[in-house]
């Protein structure tokens, strides 16, 4: 096997094995790795291809820099292998060792693959590490009906989108994303923050999320789109989801939700409009991104999404792929002491 770098005028092909892979993600697009790179970061991207040169999967890293010159390169959801092909821990070793002769100072290559081969395999190079990415996802199937859809929801859920309804919430879709943005988006990012704050969870500032609008807002007629939902009752916004459009799945990436009016249920409206928007664009999959934290806990919101119906889906989880032993044990031993400190 071997590992060929991708270059941009790869990005299409890319783009269209990623997204037609079983275990592909947005993550590990082309056009998110634009996203890390616009943050400053460097992004590498790798065909793994066997020894007949056919392509066997991607990987797309994300470099991420340690004191003294080390780093550890990041797969959020990688590898990825073809539709009737997932990779296994083997072909995870040998990536690993490969990019060790490419990056003489990485301590480990942290991969998030989706499928569970690796969770259940034994490797002297895996160690298992505290998830970054949703370890366990709802799925909607958008193939069904919009009245089977109702029907395998949870009573109170379809009793709360009539309410909305009655009520005269109306949602909004910033479909043309422009730099500037449009009617309610910087609102609507503000509000993602201020639901964060509220409920005592990690989240991102405020400029973070007006840059991946900005970011999407250029480059929105790609492979990867960007979608801003607003839920508005009596001119005020109410509810606010930043999804993601990629290959047949859209997926909630970040909301939130004001603290007044909580009677008229805008949230879930705002969910029903956007998967019947996504059923009409032809997309296949409505994706709840995460029914537990990074730590495998069942988070507050999670009851709100399972009432949604739909499937839930494990993932293998994160794994450090360890090249340097000892600078590995340091690094694990200072990650402790700042979780102490802290």
């Amino acid at each position: 096997m071997d590992l060929v770098e991708l270059l941009e005028k790869d990005k299409k092909e890319y783009n269209h094995f990623v997204a037609n892979a079983k275990s592909g993600s947005f993550l590990q697009s082309y056009d998110w790795g634009q996203w890390q790179v616009r943050l400053g970061r460097e992004v590498y991207r790798y065909w793994i291809v066997d020894n007949e040169k056919k392509q066997i999967g991607t990987i797309q890293l994300i470099k991420t820099p340690l004191p003294l010159g080390k780093f550890y390169l990041y797969a959020p959801y990688g590898p990825v292998g073809p539709e009737n092909y997932e990779l296994g821990i083997k072909n995870y070793e040998w990536v690993a060792e490969t990019l060790k002769s490419k990056f003489s100072n990485c301590l480990f290559i942290r991969i998030e693959p989706k499928n569970l081969e690796l969770a259940t395999s034994h490797s002297q190079l895996a160690t298992k590490t505290a998830n970054i990415q949703p370890g366990k996802t709802l799925v909607i199937d958008l193939s069904q009906t919009a009245e089977e859809l109702l029907q395998q929801m949870h009573p109170k859920t379809r009793y709360n989108i009539r309410l909305a309804e009655k009520h005269g919430v109306e949602i909004k879709d910033e479909f043309d994303i422009s730099i500037g943005h449009g009617l309610f988006a910087q609102e609507a990012a503000e509000l993602v923050v201020k639901t964060a704050t509220r409920q005592g969870y990690k989240g991102y500032s405020n400029n973070y999320y007006q840059q991946l609008i900005d970011c999407f807002a250029v480059q929105n007629r790609g492979d990867v789109r960007l979608r801003i939902y607003k839920a508005i009752y009596q001119n005020k916004l109410l509810s606010s989801a930043i999804m993601v459009d990629y290959g047949s799945t859209r997926t909630f990436l970040f909301g939130g939700s004001a603290e007044e009016n909580k009677n008229v249920m805008a949230p879930y409206l705002m969910h029903w409009q956007a998967m019947q928007d996504a059923k009409l664009a032809g997309l296949k999959h409505y994706d709840f991104w995460g029914t537990e934290t990074s730590a495998g806990k069942p988070a507050g919101f999670v009851r709100f999404k399972l009432g949604f119906g739909g499937t839930e889906i494990q993932y293998a989880g994160a794994y450090d792929l360890v090249l340097k032993p000892v600078w590995y044990k340091i690094y694990k031993a200072f990650r402790k002491l700042v979780r102490i400190i802290k």
